[in-house]
């Protein structure tokens, strides 16, 4: 398994590389270098100094800040080139705050999430249940439990203390994003239901929730905020605080970003290729699929040389609306498309698809 690792280089090598450029980057799932089981820490520090010089300049795996990776070749001076200008160019590129992810992420998931409260079964351990919720408009969510519940009983027996988890829509691994809001989760009264207008609320996220009307149903929510705990993917974690998550807006473009993406990547996926060989300054990309949109850009999956990896594609200026995002688009491969290199890389590109075409007619 090793000697194949190592004959993916120099790609094997770029993405780490990139990997060490901070949370710009976000190698995919399946793709990853595979760890190696820890030696004794005399051992690993005596190789460590061994390789402390040789590697000192060099990007990524074995280099530093990087995955350290034995035996691996050295790099060409241009491929040096290529990393260095592309984590650099990944270092300054726009994207929302941790906090407007952490809030977008909860406002545009499925609705359900994994909520942990005090087991009132087990004293000293946790219990766990998947939930419905509805986020308020400061991003705190909103439940409607039955008294029968396990997580129900647990909060009126044990305490309000809580934390619930919430997955990206579309959640498939630990390259999606995640989010852990910690609090207090307390009962709601019917008078405070109806002020707030509650049930308006759940049923516009969960319009099936006939139930909310049903007597031994009782409206929750977390009442008061103690941590934020949010992961992007591999490379992107923070800990926003609870004000900073709380005065976050909701990225606006997130609401319509699948099908955009969809079109982008079923119609103009060359576009896509042009924009970021362009802009990001990567040559020989293959293909490159749109993964994720907001106000500043996009999330890219690349594929080089059969290594895939995430890279952020900001837009020259902030996004507005739908109609903007398409300017912006539209904009960004006219000038792409522009650039001799990218038409002569997306030339060679299309003589494999025309050969094959050919050959089928």
């Amino acid at each position: 398994a090793g000697d194949s690792t190592m004959s993916r280089f120099p790609l094997l090598l770029f993405a780490a590389s990139l990997l060490a450029a901070g949370d710009a980057l976000l190698l995919a799932p399946g793709r990853s270098v595979a760890a190696r089981p820890a030696a004794p820490r005399a051992l690993a520090t005596a190789a460590e100094k061994e390789g402390e010089e040789e590697g000192e300049d060099r990007l990524g795996a074995g280099g530093r800040g990087g995955h350290a990776v034995r035996n691996m070749p050295e790099l060409s001076e241009e491929e040096k080139a290529v990393q260095a200008a592309v984590m650099e160019h990944q270092r300054g590129a726009a994207r929302l705050t941790m906090a407007e992810d952490a809030r977008s992420l909860v406002a545009y998931s499925s609705g359900y999430a994994v909520l942990s409260t005090l087991s009132s079964q087990v004293d000293g351990y946790p219990n766990g249940a998947l939930v419905g919720f509805a986020p308020d408009a400061s991003g705190l969510p909103v439940f409607v439990f039955s008294a029968m519940s396990s997580h129900t009983k647990d909060l009126s027996k044990v305490g309000g203390q809580a934390a619930l988890t919430v997955t990206a829509k579309g959640f498939e691994g630990a390259a999606d994003g995640r989010v852990t809001l910690i609090g207090d989760v307390e009962r709601v009264g019917k008078e405070q239901v109806e002020k707030e207008g509650l049930k308006e609320l759940y049923r516009e996220r969960h319009p099936n929730a006939f139930w909310v009307d049903f007597g031994d149903f009782t409206f929750y929510r977390l009442a008061s905020l103690k941590a934020v705990n949010f992961v992007g993917g591999f490379a992107r974690a923070a800990a926003p605080s609870p004000d900073e998550y709380l005065s976050a807006e909701v990225d606006p473009i997130q609401a319509f970003a699948a099908p955009v993406m969809g079109h982008m990547n079923d119609d103009h996926a060359e576009s896509t290729v042009a924009m970021v060989m362009h802009y990001v300054g990567l040559p020989d990309v293959e293909a490159a699929q749109l993964v994720a949109l907001d106000r500043l850009g996009f999330m890219v999956q690349v594929t080089r040389q059969g290594q895939t990896f995430k890279l952020r594609l900001p837009f020259p200026r902030a996004a507005a609306d739908r109609k903007d995002v398409k300017s912006l688009i539209v904009e960004m491969t006219q000038a792409a498309y522009k650039d001799e290199s990218v038409q002569a890389h997306l030339a060679a590109l299309a003589k494999p698809e025309e050969s094959a075409a050919a050959a089928g007619a």
